[in-house]
């Protein structure tokens, strides 16, 4: 009985390098484990332009010079608050050697809620976005308009 017993352990793959092997993800987890990310989820790799790509909601509490809502697709931007309404395209540009891309919005009215030339930065995972504003020419500086994921 006792040779059963070792026999049964032995091939049910307890102890050794069999069970190893499956928990270093050999065959046995190579289904296991694997988690989607949200439909509106962007990658986490690509370019800055692609991990920006999506719809994003505003962080802040709403003004009338809030662009509440921005939708980038294809490098374009479509950004509404309760009084603006703006439309621009990021430009890929290259900062402290690093992958940048600017905008300038135009918006309805010509009132773009003192931005000027805004500097895009998104998080390497993809879940905020912020676009820092210069201001108009002259000026102090501009908003800093901070997104997160919608």
């Amino acid at each position: 009985m006792a040779a059963t017993l070792a026999v049964v352990v032995m091939t049910a793959g307890c102890g050794g390098k069999s069970a190893g092997a499956k928990t270093a993800g050999g065959p046995a987890n190579a289904t296991t484990g694997v988690t989607k990310k949200p439909a509106g989820a962007a990658p986490s790799h690509g370019t800055l332009l692609e991990r920006a790509a999506g719809t994003w909601k505003f962080i802040a509490t709403p003004t009338d010079d809030s662009l509440d809502t921005l939708v980038v697709k294809d490098g374009r931007a479509t950004a509404k608050g309760a009084k603006l309404s703006c439309t621009g395209t990021f430009v890929p540009t290259k900062k402290d050697g690093r992958e940048s891309a600017t905008i300038t919005y135009k918006c309805q009215g010509g009132k773009d809620g003192r931005r000027g030339l805004g500097h895009l930065k998104v998080d390497p995972d993809g879940s905020s976005l912020v676009i820092d504003f210069d201001g108009p020419p002259g000026g102090w500086g501009g908003p800093v308009d901070s997104y997160r994921r919608a």
